[in-house]
């Protein structure tokens, strides 16, 4: 053990510190306390701290940190008194400070060489301002915890732990410490009388961004004055936070995730000379990869083929490995070589000492191995394996994220490469790639197919959507939130019922607070706030309350049974709104199929449908699409007034899916009228048509701008349920469909309210107008 004082941190003290002193009486006041009770175990340990202590009277005062050299071997009885009795001082980080300072006065040598190699490097690097910021916040929060308990009787939030990351000199890994303050021996006064505060406030406030800053507008730091010691114990988290590091980085991109991953296993393992490397096996038609970005980076394959082997035998190696995989162990190369096959002899040669390779699984199938070696002997045995061994399991997450991701690549570049062609334009794909090989045989050197171009053909666009998809979503959610959170307040107050246990009433006052904002419609307006106090508040502390009391698990159980997603009742509302969803819409694509075959029939264009939270469609329509066969406007006239009936049938369909479906959702339909032939071109690029040319640019803007246009002069929407809104620019564009609607309307398909309307200016459109009118739903198809 040393005594010495020590600044913990190197930058200037903030202007939060108060007025703070050492002194001993606040635990020898405790000695004297706990002497009362005579049968006390330790009764006479007690009499002799106040006997070594009472030469002394001056430490019940405000001792002066220079006179401390003088009581060393008391500061030793004090560190026998204040520890366990197993601890080791030589492997323990103990120390004590002045209340709430950074000066440090006495502590066990690990604690000194710990603050010593920390201090080193706050010289050498200086924090940035966020970090600094947060620091002193930080500093804040523990302040107001031990104010607000003393002097108020108020338990106030408290961050996570306080947690530390220093950079080893000796192995070059950032290894993490969690500090814990032991503020038992510190009395607080204040100069003066005690501010008087409303507790109930600051109960309310306890868990708001800005409680903080409140707390330091009604209690500034400058108005009290400590007195006493803080102990300060310091845990290495080291291998807790690289398995945090692991799991929370298993969904992200392989490229971004394995480089910080293999930083926390080096980490996890302590040594600098262990090296991993993460090897998810990545297939293509069931055949192994030999891929640059994961088995090319493995040290078997780089040996490999520095002893002149070819990536076809090094993947053969791990195709034996994939039939029969367990644990590859090499655990001494350098005295085992002669013994060992190809693998371990081209790895002893490159200089690898010792060499493991684990496999990893997800749900019993293999995904992937992870390899450990060291170019220094003695480091991989069965310490090191112990401790990566819950690493391993959780790579299993992270492997499936990333052959998932080589899989969606595999098909981004199909998509993106060799789009599938409707066969009403494959003739001209054909013609421009027989013209492009024809000329790359007459014409060598570097060429490009011509265009694709199709010019003059007429458009027409379609849409139909599930209305107030977003706003039907959030009612979903706000009735599943009210259900969840009456589920586990029930479950909160059955658990104080039964246990008695005092944290729950805090528990169930934050549940209450809540209840009242999603009732009130305000949870959206913390959302994230939300999710954090549910998915790592509640849930940890059912976890930890339960597996500590295993008699109330079944009373737990309720609410995780209610928040299940696929049968627990807070999800039931967005279940109900999804799976309605689905069936409309899968109704709806299923009608447009079939109404693609029935217009390819009466003339050969080009249709596609685009999936949003309904569906939009585009048709093209012209000669130049269909060369072989004349084209006239009949054909135009026909699609126009086919798709206006299809529209009436969609809604008259989707009106009748209602009695069907657990929650209602009703559409609407829109039409897009342009009487003016645009031209099309075939983006190589982006592998889709897209129109061509300034004006026909301007029709798809426009299209894309429509679906929630209001009518002018109101807040009324266009687009309604159990209606048909067509969009147009002048008279001579809508004459022709009001000619449809009058024919529907004397079938009975619409209903004889047709509407002429004028709708409100768009960002760079004016000018637009529209039909809408009613479709009878009365009519069976």
């Amino acid at each position: 053990m040393q005594q010495k004082l020590l600044n913990m941190m190197q930058s200037p003290d903030a202007e939060t510190k108060c007025e703070s002193h050492l002194s001993f009486k606040p635990f020898l006041d405790n000695v004297r306390l706990r002497l009362q009770d005579e049968t006390s175990i330790k009764s006479g340990f007690f009499r002799h701290v106040l006997k070594e202590f009472a030469p002394y009277p001056e430490l019940e005062g405000n001792v002066p940190l220079e006179d401390l050299t003088r009581y060393k071997s008391l500061f030793d009885l004090l560190y026998v008194g204040l520890s366990t009795l197993v601890d080791d001082e030589k492997k323990v980080y103990w120390g004590m400070s002045v209340p709430m300072s950074p000066i440090v006065f006495y502590g066990s040598d690990l604690f000194y060489n710990l603050l010593s190699e920390a201090n080193l490097q706050a010289l050498d690097c200086s924090l940035p301002t966020e970090s600094l910021a947060e620091a002193e916040r930080q500093k804040l929060e523990w302040f107001y915890s031990f104010i607000l308990e003393k002097l108020y009787g108020i338990r106030f939030r408290r961050k996570a732990d306080m947690v530390k990351s220093i950079s080893e000199t000796s192995s070059g890994l950032t290894k993490h410490f969690r500090v814990n303050l032991d503020t038992r021996f510190i009395d607080v006064h204040p100069i003066g009388e005690l501010p008087v505060i409303d507790t109930e406030v600051i109960r309310s406030y306890s868990f708001e961004e800005d409680a903080l800053d409140v707390l330091y507008r009604l209690l500034p730091p400058q108005l009290f004055v400590l007195s006493g010691f803080s102990i300060i114990t310091i845990t290495d988290v080291t291998a807790e936070y690289a398995l945090q590091t692991i799991r929370e980085h298993s969904s992200d991109s392989a490229e971004e995730a394995f480089p910080l991953v293999v930083k926390a296993l080096k980490e996890l393992a302590g040594r600098k000379e262990i090296e991993f490397n993460i090897l998810p096996l990545l297939r293509v038609n069931g055949k192994l990869v030999d891929d640059e970005e994961t088995l090319g980076k493995s040290i078997l394959f780089d040996c490999g083929r520095k002893m002149g082997f070819s990536g076809e035998a090094c993947i053969s190696m791990i195709e034996k490995f994939v039939s029969d995989p367990k644990i590859v162990y090499f655990g001494d190369l350098e005295s085992e070589a002669s013994l060992q096959k190809d693998a371990g002899r081209f790895l002893h040669k490159s200089g690898i000492k010792a060499y493991a390779l684990f496999p990893v699984y997800a749900n019993n199938k293999l995904l992937g191995a992870l390899e450990v070696y060291s170019r220094e002997k003695g480091l991989l045995n069965e310490g090191l394996f112990a401790l990566i061994e819950p690493a391993i399991n959780m790579l299993s997450q992270l492997m499936v994220h990333a052959v998932s991701e080589f899989e969606e690549q595999i098909e981004s570049v199909i998509k993106e490469k060799f789009t599938t062609l409707q066969p009403s334009v494959q003739w001209k794909f054909n013609e421009v790639a027989w013209q492009y090989l024809r000329k790359k045989k007459t014409k060598p050197g570097r060429l490009e197919p011509e265009e694709i171009l199709f010019p003059q053909v007429y458009p027409l666009y379609g849409a139909v959507d599930i209305r107030n998809s977003t706003v039907e979503r959030n009612k979903a959610l706000q009735e599943d939130l009210k259900i969840q959170f009456s589920e586990l307040l029930q479950v909160l107050l059955r658990l104080k019922e039964a246990s008695g246990f005092g944290l729950l009433d805090e528990k169930i006052f934050q549940v209450q607070q809540w209840q009242q904002r999603i009732d009130a419609g305000h949870g959206f307006n913390h959302e994230i706030r939300l999710n954090d106090f549910l998915e790592n508040e509640m849930t940890p502390f059912l976890v930890q309350f339960t597996d500590s009391h295993p008699s109330y698990r079944a009373i737990a159980q309720e609410y995780f049974a209610a928040i299940d997603e696929n049968t627990g009742g807070a999800f039931v509302h967005r279940r109900q709104l999804e799976s309605s969803m689905t069936t409309v819409i899968s109704a709806v694509n299923n009608y447009f199929d079939l109404l693609k075959d029935e217009i390819q029939r009466a003339y050969p264009s080009y249709f596609e449908k685009f999936r949003t939270d309904g569906v939009e469609y585009d048709i093209y329509i012209g000669q130049s699409i269909t060369p072989d066969k004349p084209y006239s406007d009949i054909y135009l006239k026909n699609l126009r007034l086919l798709q206006l009936s299809s529209m009436a049938a969609i809604a008259r369909y989707s009106h009748a899916l209602l009695p069907q479906l657990s929650t209602p959702v009703e559409t609407t339909q829109l039409i897009f009228i342009h009487s003016h032939p645009i031209d099309i071109r075939f983006r190589r690029d982006e592998k889709r048509f897209d129109v061509e040319g300034a004006y026909n640019i301007r029709y798809h803007i426009i299209k894309k701008r429509i679906d929630k246009v209001r009518i002018r002069d109101s807040r009324e929407r266009l687009t309604q349920p159990n209606k048909i809104a067509l969009v147009y620019f002048n008279q001579k564009e809508a004459d022709e469909y009001i000619g449809y609607i009058r024919y529907l309307q004397g079938e009975g398909m619409l209903l004889n309210d047709l509407e002429y309307l004028e709708l409100e200016e768009l960002q760079g459109v004016s000018g637009l107008k529209a039909l809408r009118v009613g479709v009878n739903l009365a009519i069976s198809e």
